[in-house]
Formats: structure tokens, C-alpha cells, sequence
């Protein structure tokens, strides 16, 4: 891992995109890999672009075509990756579980550079074909997951199937879009267009995706539980031998890191414990109590001597437990309002974003999704005025180093134990998504 001469944030891209299907498709004949586990969470409605190469505008809503039922693919962080704000879950979610979404349809990429653009620009809402449309095309309402096993009837036209989209509302994200809206109402930003995307991005501790982190047996769940093992080896792959979530986060580097939910704060506290230089969060802390403190996270020194570091804000989960998180939703906001005030999260009044934190970034111009809007913002945390698509690729190279540089004084605990990576009951106490 890591030894590539490409960008962080690129290398992702290609190496997070097949790793699930690697994992299921090429181990040695006769071993199964533990995260096939995923694939018990069944098939999804899935839909490409129907045109080669990424789409020529920012936005998930494209036109498309029908692929079929099909597992669903790892992610990467949603959202531009220099954005200020990185909240952190578990694993990603999967509204297409709930029966009522069954209309849920998922991306089935076979191109790196639609892959990078639709999580680059996905923000508060997912894909669905219109209720009406889908029970026309043939979606059954004798299937439900993980138990879908028919196709849709979708007729073919010059070589393509299209079918009909509209965006999904997602609550989790919604909810985030209103505490970014809420933070600029309190700081007097009435000119403002902070966003989910550009402003506040998300991302998660394991690439795939299910409708819930399952560590012990349940009965609206049957049979999805992970074993022991399956959560060890999963964990193992994961974040610590392929260090998705830590390169990407010392790559962004972000001002904030919101942690939701204690089943995320749990493995993320004892993983980064070393590196807290304010707070003392301690891994069963109950999320109320480590909202009750400020947290810094350090994530190392420049050569300049300067310190890098984030605040860590603890929150309930969202969508899992609602009744808990409208409890600290102030607490939330009052901290986010805090960093700004103290000047370390601010408006850049031209964009009308938040400004960049140190560091770059060449995704959208390397990938060619689009132009970046921020690149004269980004600072390099090495000794370089700026670095873009275009600069040579020693420098570049010298930026990712420096990127892993940090990360390795981390020194990440060895976490993959089925104690602190299991679920916690309360974060899912009333689920309403």
C-alpha cells in the first residue's frame, strides 16, 4: 500500500473501487475472504452512465441506464477532500434495505473517472427511480432485501436501457446540511452557501456498505450478524492494513472531525488516543459526557514547527437514535460555532465557502471531473507555494510522503477486536432511516 508515486486522493480512487470485488473474486481458490461477509446484505437495482467518461457537470442526477441487480461497491469520502468539516461514521449506510426504498438504485461503475465523479459530488441526497416508474417496470412487491432476485423490465433502445431518476432524500445528510446552515445563521453569514459536498464532508472508518454495523444477533436482521472473525479480519483488511480512512483523513487534514455515533467513537478514540493533546477521550465514554469537554487531535508538526490539528466533536447518532441526538444537537452546533468564532473554521467571502485547510489537492483536475474551485486556496504542507494537477510529479510525490509522514507518527493502535469494534444498541435505538 501506498507506494505509488500517485496522490493520495487519486490512488484512492483506484485502489477503493475493486477492492470489494478482489476480495470476493480473486483469493486463492478454496479461501474465503471475511469481507464477502457485505455481500450477505443482498443485490441492488444498480444504473451506469450511458455515456462514456465522467459526466461534464458536477451532480449524481445523470442520465443513465439500467445494469441490474448487483453488489454494491466500496466508498470513498463524499464531498470535496480539502473540505473543512469530515464527519465520520462506521461504515456507509444502505437505505436501500428499508422495503419502502426498494426503489433504490445504486452506481455500478466501470470507469475510475465516473467512480471519483459521483463522490466528489454527492452531497445530501442518493438515486431512486420514481415509485410509479418502478412498479411499471416490473419491481416486485413479493421481493424485499437482501432477497431481491429479479431484474426490472427495462426495454432496450438503441443499445441502451434509460431509465427515470430523482434524488432520494437522505435524512443523515439533511441534518447535516441544516447544522452547516444553522452554524452560519449563528455566525452572521447571511450571504453564505455553505454545503454538504463542498463544505462538510463524510466518510467512514470501513469501505462497505450495510443497513447497519451488526455485531450480534438480531431478529429484524436474521442471520446478517458478522462473526468474531468476520469483524477481526474486516477491521484487519480495512483500516489497518490498507488504511483507507487514515489516508484519507491526513490527506484532507480537516479543521473539524465529527465523530457520530458510539459505536464510531469507540474504535476511533482507541485508534487515535496517543494523539489527542486535549480532552482525554476515553473509548466508553457515553457521547454526552465527551460533548461535555473540548477534544484536540493532533496530527503532527511541519517542518516550519507549525502544529496541525483538529477539533474532535463527539455527536449521537443521527438517524440511529434521533431522540438522543436531538439531546445534543445544541451541543453539536455550539462547538462548530466555537471554531468559527476562534477563527478556525472561516467564510472566504469571494467563494462564499469555508476556507481550505492546509494541504493539497489535485482529485478533480488529475481525475478530469472537473475543475477545482478551491486550488488557489490550498496550501502544501511542504515547502512549496502551490501544487497542482500540473506540477511535476516529484513534488507532488514529496506532497503524499509528507502526507504519510504524519500519519505514520500515529501509530494507530491495533483495534481489530470484536470488543472495541462492536456495535453499540443505543446508536440504533429508533431507527428512522
Amino acid at each position: 500500500m501506498n507506494n505509488s508515486k500517485l496522490p493520495t486522493e487519486v490512488e484512492l480512487i483506484y485502489e477503493v473501487m475493486p477492492c470489494s470485488a478482489m476480495r470476493a473474486a480473486q483469493e486463492p481458490s478454496g479461501t474465503k475472504h471475511s469481507c464477502t461477509y457485505f455481500r450477505k446484505w443482498g443485490a441492488y437495482h444498480s444504473y451506469d452512465y450511458n455515456a462514456d467518461g465522467p459526466p461534464p457537470k458536477p451532480g449524481i442526477e445523470q442520465p443513465s441506464d439500467y445494469v441490474g441487480l448487483a453488489n454494491l461497491t466500496p466508498e470513498v469520502l463524499s464531498g470535496c477532500r480539502k473540505s473543512p468539516i469530515f464527519v465520520v461514521g462506521i461504515n456507509p449506510n444502505l437505505t436501500g434495505f428499508d422495503i419502502r426504498r426498494k426503489n433504490s438504485v445504486y452506481p455500478l461503475f466501470d470507469e475510475y473517472k465516473q467512480y471519483a465523479h459521483y463522490f466528489r459530488y454527492r452531497s445530501t441526497d442518493k438515486l431512486e427511480i420514481p415509485k410509479d416508474k418502478f412498479t411499471a417496470l416490473g419491481g416486485s412487491n413479493e421481493e424485499a432485501p437482501p432477497l431481491l432476485s429479479t431484474d426490472l423490465n427495462v426495454p432496450e433502445q438503441d443499445g441502451k436501457r434509460s431509465i427515470p431518476l430523482q434524488l432520494q432524500q437522505v435524512t443523515y445528510y439533511h441534518e447535516l446540511q441544516k447544522l452547516l446552515d444553522d452554524l452560519a445563521e449563528e455566525m452572521g453569514w447571511t450571504d453564505h452557501e455553505l454545503k454538504v459536498g463542498e463544505d462538510l464532508s463524510y466518510g467512514n472508518m470501513v469501505a462497505c456498505p450495510s443497513a447497519r454495523w451488526l455485531t450480534q444477533k438480531n431478529d429484524g436482521y436474521p442471520g446478517l450478524e458478522m462473526t468474531g472473525t468476520e469483524v477481526k479480519e474486516i477491521v484487519q483488511e480495512c483500516f489497518h492494513y490498507r488504511k483507507y480512512f487514515l489516508r484519507q483523513l491526513f490527506q484532507s487534514l480537516p479543521k473539524i472531525i465529527m465523530v457520530v455515533g458510539a459505536t464510531t467513537a469507540r474504535p476511533f478514540i482507541t485508534a487515535l488516543q496517543d494523539r489527542f493533546i486535549q480532552g482525554n477521550p476515553q473509548p466508553e465514554e457515553k457521547v454526552k459526557d465527551l460533548l461535555s469537554r473540548k477534544h484536540v487531535l493532533k496530527y503532527g508538526d511541519l517542518p516550519d514547527g507549525t502544529e496541525l490539528t483538529a477539533r474532535v466533536i463527539f455527536s449521537e447518532h443521527i438517524t440511529g437514535n434521533p431522540a438522543n441526538y436531538k439531546i445534543v444537537r445544541a451541543k453539536i452546533l455550539e462547538q462548530l460555532v466555537d471554531e468559527a468564532r476562534n477563527d478556525r473554521i472561516v467564510l472566504n467571502q469571494n467563494s462564499r465557502h469555508l476556507l481550505r485547510p492546509k494541504g493539497s489537492c489535485v482529485l478533480c483536475p488529475m481525475m478530469e471531473i472537473g475543475k477545482c474551485d478551491y486550488e488557489n486556496e490550498l496550501i502544501p504542507i511542504t515547502d512549496h507555494p502551490s501544487l497542482t494537477a500540473d506540477s511535476p510529479g516529484m513534488l507532488l510525490y514529496e506532497e503524499k510522503k509528507a502526507q504519510l509522514a504524519l500519519m505514520d507518527t500515529v501509530k494507530a493502535k491495533e483495534t481489530a477486536t470484536t470488543e472495541i469494534w462492536a456495535e453499540e444498541p443505543e446508536d440504533y435505538k429508533n431507527n428512522i432511516e
